[in-house]
């Protein structure tokens, strides 16, 4: 058993190096790669571990004085039973198995003279063995990033400007040989103004928590942090899309169809039309998928070239979840290029940094985590989109 333990040990031991490696160079990808491969060798560690500890307990005892005494000699308290279970343990860790026994022995017999239960701390429940796993099991949710659809820039200026123009709506004037040609239209341009603001938290976590615990802790923060990243940008993208459903087109379910296709075929300009996808949220993805032609096909059609891939007319259909885009009485949808639509301004990327003497750090026996981004996003061409509610079937 014991070889067996050396052998899982040295197969975990290149692995460890791996995740120290990935994660001195913040490769998060290699990280969770690593650990995801490390998790059964450790569950499998722990579990030689206690057989071998187990078979160390069933192992019969020298019936010594001591332990012939002790069947008969005075009650033992459970202070002094507890007393003795701690020094089992630290006499195991040690290895010394004279001083194992002498203590192991009076745990035997409070246990079996004094009656001691579980149920009570005190009488023994203290020393039963709970099954704890301190790995922290992170709950999966979609953060469904818009910042994907949309423009990016990376900007090295806190405020910044853009200029757009206005597309021309009539063609040349006609005139007469040697007459005077007008002068009643000109380019115009408008300016896009961006401010990049700061968006961050700072999390304080105990020095003596980080370690005593083996977990971690630090790496699963950055992913925390990370997935907080995504959630602001989203915020502040979905603010420009919101913007345009004071004047969304009503999508019935008896008239879906026709008016969909009208949000694509009329209210888009052309241009638009040809590099459009769709997006929506859980709801108005479950609305679409009911929906079908004439001859009874489902509206939505599989990405032949990605089968994970909904489209509608050949266009894409992006889907959020219902906590990232809300209902609000009814499921938004909105098509158009997104990109034409908005950009978002980086300044600085998600930016972690760590400190223990700085801060209340030095105060509070503490390391303080810290993670800055800072952001804007503006709209660029409010026609590259147009707006659907969808009324969803029993929404009264």
């Amino acid at each position: 058993m014991k070889k067996r333990l050396l052998d899982l040990q040295a197969k975990a031991k290149p692995i460890v190096e791996r995740m120290k490696a990935a994660d001195a160079a913040g490769d998060q990808a290699a990280f969770d790669a690593a650990q995801a491969e490390l998790a059964p060798i450790s569950a499998e560690i722990a579990r030689v571990k206690a057989l071998m500890q187990a078979e160390e307990n069933a192992t019969p005892e020298p019936q010594n004085a001591a332990t012939a005494q002790g069947a008969t000699g005075a009650l033992v308290n459970s202070s002094e039973c507890i007393h003795a279970f701690c020094e089992c343990v630290r006499a195991g860790a040690a290895g010394d198995r004279t001083r194992y026994l002498q203590n192991a022995d009076i745990v035997h017999r409070a246990v079996k003279n004094e009656g001691m239960t579980e149920g009570t701390p005190a009488d023994g429940g203290l020393i039963v063995p709970s099954d704890i796993q301190t790995m922290i099991r992170e709950q999966m949710r979609a953060l469904n990033p818009l910042s994907e659809l949309f423009s990016v820039e990376n900007v090295s200026a806190n405020t910044g400007s853009r200029v757009r123009d206005t597309a021309p709506t009539s063609g040349f004037t006609k005139v007469s040989e040697m007459g005077t040609i007008s002068k009643d239209d000109k380019p115009a341009f408008a300016k896009v103004e961006y401010a990049v603001e700061d968006y961050a938290l700072i999390v304080p976590v105990s020095n003596d928590l980080l370690k005593d615990t083996d977990q971690n802790l630090l790496a699963y923060l950055s992913r925390w942090l990370g997935k907080k990243a995504v959630i602001t940008e989203n915020k502040l993208l979905l603010t420009l899309l919101t913007a345009l459903d004071g004047s969304a087109t009503s999508i019935a379910e008896a008239s879906a169809l026709k008016t969909i296709k009208k949000l694509v075929n009329v209210t888009l300009d052309p241009i638009f039309g040809v590099s459009a996808s769709f997006l929506t949220n859980q709801s108005g993805f479950n609305f679409l998928d009911s929906l079908e032609d004439g001859n009874g096909r489902p509206l939505l059609q599989v990405n032949p070239a990605d089968r994970t891939q909904y489209m509608v007319g050949g266009r894409a259909v992006h889907v959020v979840s219902d906590a990232v885009l809300p209902n609000n009485t009814t499921a938004p949808l909105y098509v158009g290029d997104f990109m034409s639509f908005g950009t978002l301004f980086r300044r600085q990327a998600m930016e972690i940094a760590s400190t223990n003497v700085g801060g209340n750090a030095w105060n509070t026996n503490s390391t303080e985590v810290r993670a800055i981004t800072r952001l804007d996003a503006k709209q660029f061409d409010a026609a590259a989109v147009a707006a659907g509610k969808i009324t969803l079937p029993g929404a009264g």
